[in-house]
């Protein structure tokens, strides 16, 4: 990474590198100083707010105990008062087998209930219930049954499998309100015994209504957007709180989360979402208040903080920038003068000077160039100027040599010459000689079509056929799609001369070389194959080895094969022309001959004319 940091910067102007600096020096303290506050930060609320939250729990759960002592309280009454002892033995009984009580009883126990009910608004209503049903309340006796069945609600089992101590039910609708308002009460019931013989005389039910919780969290500071949760012994739910517009947790929490240790505090996961969970768990009444806060609640603090840090970076980083932009501008002002000033040198304006400023470094630097460019015009006038009057005078020299046609012209004389002696064969040889000195005097690297590369290899085979005779034998397979293509000059040549001096000049009977042309889609394939002695497999993986090595200056034209046009030398033109568009194989196997391919990637159509326009 630092690597291409470094490489990228390579690539970057002076005034870019003094800008991205002084960006950075800025930057980098500012936002390491950003991100250690901003850590320090939300770890030091996370940590106080879990401590408030486990306070506030606590004292929830203090608060509730005191509550629901003073029900327990409020429950044993009964047992210390034998008027009320007495009415409830008067009605003894099946349960549900009561019918009525005397008006004497009835107003009795509503004074007694109603007496300890009195400036108690969270109790909904205070119920003795004797054996059989008989039902005495301090609330309103057109509201209530005079006689109810305990049978026919679930929940009273347990007051009666209590064997006396107090419990406490978990929300419940009780049937014996005769007006179904659809709210749910908190009860805690006791069954009442005779204190001499312990024999079972009835009940005791208060109802609470669950503003008593609220009450209980509204006189305590706690996070408004936090869930509460108040369940007993058993994880049924007592009481829930939930944030504004939420919906209840406590189903997820029972499904998705096990039960903790008593008073553990840690980070756990609803419906998506991340709370911090805290549990505190009462002795006396087995009740445990949980506490879910979201996290994004408690760093509501922590992201403000951030957003103002950013918005901070991001005003430090404009006014950075434009500090920087000025500074680097006044600074790389003489460079960028210079630069414009060399580029001109280039361009060959020797004239021109700048201005020096002052005596730092940049005005050291200009007077160099001043000096430099000075120097550089002296030599010019003295060195340049004089070597261009003896280039001039060599090629004078040159013009009055003997012209190269003077040689053609002779070369057509001898074999008009041989044709009045009647000899064909020198006038040929002659003939297909001119042809092969007029196509090599020219330059080699040009571009030229693949007939006339073709015609050349023709005269070359003709001399050839002169000499071997018919040892020597020829065939053309030209496609004719790929007669305009053009080709690099004397590539097929030397790979004939190969075939010939290699694979046919030592055998008797001679041999037949294939020069093959072939237009595939968009590559050209050119092939010189000979039936000759070949080379032994691990030969010519050598061979292929070294004409896929990479080309240089000096092995095109010091190649150890004849006149630097040899095998190796063809195959190092081809990828310093094409690239890795061009490539040069050579295939066989001992005493079967051997195939040299050349393979052309061509560019665009490769049409007809486009060649021919190519090679003028």
């Amino acid at each position: 990474m630092v690597r291409r940091l470094l490489g990228l910067s390579k690539d970057l102007n002076l005034r870019t590198k003094l800008l991205l600096l002084f960006t950075l020096l800025i930057l980098f303290p500012l936002s390491l100083q950003g991100i250690v506050t901003y850590r320090h930060f939300s770890a030091t609320v996370d940590e106080k707010t879990e401590q408030f939250t486990v306070d506030i729990v606590r004292q929830i759960n203090a608060n509730l105990d005191r509550l629901l002592k003073d029900f327990e309280r409020l429950s044993m009454m009964p047992l210390y008062d034998q008027v009320v002892l007495t009415i409830l033995s008067k009605y003894d009984g099946e349960m549900g087998t009561g019918a009525w009580a005397s008006s004497d009883d009835y107003m009795k126990m509503k004074l007694y209930t109603s007496a300890n009910a009195y400036d108690r608004a969270e109790i909904r209503g205070i119920h003795l219930i004797s054996n059989s049903g008989i039902f005495f309340s301090n609330v309103d006796s057109m509201a209530v049954d005079s006689v109810w069945d305990s049978r026919q609600d679930e929940w009273f089992a347990e007051v009666e499998q209590s064997g006396g101590a107090w419990v406490l039910i978990p929300p419940h609708s009780p049937s014996y309100y005769t007006v179904n308002t659809g709210d749910a009460y908190i009860s805690v019931g006791r069954t009442i015994r005779d204190p001499d013989t312990l024999r079972t005389l009835g009940y005791i039910l208060i109802d609470i209504k669950l503003d008593a919780f609220r009450n209980i969290l509204s006189n305590l500071n706690f996070e408004q957007d936090a869930n509460v949760i108040v369940t007993d012994s058993r994880r049924r739910l007592l009481f829930e709180r939930n944030s504004a517009g939420e919906q209840s947790v406590y189903g997820d929490l029972l499904q998705h989360a096990e039960p903790q240790p008593y008073g553990s505090n840690q980070k756990i996961v609803l419906g998506g979402q991340s709370y911090l969970y805290v549990q505190h768990h009462s002795n006396y009444s087995g009740l445990s208040v949980i506490s879910l806060t979201p996290i994004k609640v408690i760093r509501k603090e922590s992201r403000e903080l951030g957003t103002f840090t950013l918005w901070f970076a991001a005003l430090c980083v404009a006014v950075v920038t434009l500090l920087a932009v000025i500074v680097s501008y006044r600074l790389t002002r003489p460079l960028i003068e210079l630069k414009k000033s060399m580029i001109r040198v280039e361009q060959g304006n020797f004239d021109r000077r700048i201005a020096v400023y002052g005596r730092d470094e940049f005005g050291q630097l200009g007077r160099g160039f001043n000096k430099m460019t000075e120097e550089i015009d002296r030599l010019f006038n003295e060195v340049f100027i004089l070597g261009i009057r003896e280039k001039e005078a060599e090629l004078s020299a040159l013009q009055s040599q003997i012209n190269p046609h003077f040689i053609y012209n002779t070369l057509e004389s001898i074999s008009m010459m041989a044709i009045r002696g009647n000899n064909a064969e020198v006038s040929d040889m002659v003939s297909a000689l001119g042809k092969l000195l007029r196509y090599t005097i020219d330059k080699v690297d040009r571009l030229v079509p693949l007939f006339e590369e073709i015609r050349f290899v023709q005269s070359y085979v003709r001399i050839q056929q002169l000499r071997y005779g018919e040892r020597l034998r020829v065939e053309y397979d030209i496609a004719e799609e790929a007669n305009l293509i053009v080709i690099p000059k004397l590539i097929l040549q030397p790979l004939v001369e190969n075939a010939v001096y290699h694979g046919i000049d030592e055998a008797e009977q001679g041999g037949t070389i294939w020069i093959s042309a072939l237009r595939f889609e968009d590559e050209l394939l050119i092939t010189v194959r000979d039936d000759g002695k070949g080379l032994a497999e691990p030969e010519i993986e050598a061979l292929n080895e070294r004409l896929r090595a990479t080309p240089s200056y000096q092995g095109l034209q010091s190649g150890g094969e004849r006149g630097g046009l040899g095998l190796s030398n063809i195959a190092q033109r081809i990828m310093l022309i094409y690239g890795d568009r061009g490539e040069v194989t050579v295939d066989g196997s001992l005493g079967q001959g051997l195939a040299v391919t050349i393979a052309i990637k061509l560019e665009g159509t490769g049409g007809g004319q486009a060649c021919i326009k190519c090679c003028s």
